[in-house]
């Protein structure tokens, strides 16, 4: 039997604090990003995607829109018990998708380094450097042109 999946803009002020719990989870509880890291102040002006797998809040992701026709693409979570299910790349698509909408040239994005090969797997290029968040989590920086 196959789960149903809901990928929708999170919009409403309960959408996006359910986005902000799952972060929460994800990002300060599980992986230890301090709350001011993950709080960055751009919540409000991001596109917002939130992914229901069967009723239940499985993920979540963002983009920030850029004044230079450029989004930047952040803050893919996916609850532990929704791992490994490729629910990741329903995310990222879903932002794409927006992106192209909106008739962006390019998305980018700042993974822990060993996503490199996630990303890369969804048609996103390598832009040397990197560079670290909360003092320890290295981070890379990936790119895909849309136009």
């Amino acid at each position: 039997m196959t789960s149903q999946i809901d990928i929708r803009l999170a919009e409403s002020p309960e959408d996006k604090a359910l986005a902000r719990s799952i972060r929460q989870r994800i990002f300060v509880d599980e992986q230890g990003i301090p709350a001011d890291v993950e709080e960055d102040g751009f919540n409000e002006t991001a596109v917002h995607v939130l992914l229901n797998i069967e009723g239940t809040a499985a993920g979540t992701a963002r983009m920030c829109l850029l004044e230079n026709n450029e989004g930047e693409i952040a803050r893919v979570a996916i609850m532990t018990e929704f791992r490994g299910q490729s629910l990741g790349k329903l995310l990222v698509e879903a932002l794409e998708k927006v992106a192209v909408e909106k008739k962006l040239d390019r998305v980018f994005l700042h993974p822990h380094h060993y996503l490199e090969n996630f990303y890369a797997g969804l048609d996103y290029v390598l832009v040397p450097g990197e560079s670290t968040s909360a003092g320890e989590h290295r981070l890379i920086t990936m790119e895909k042109k849309l136009r």
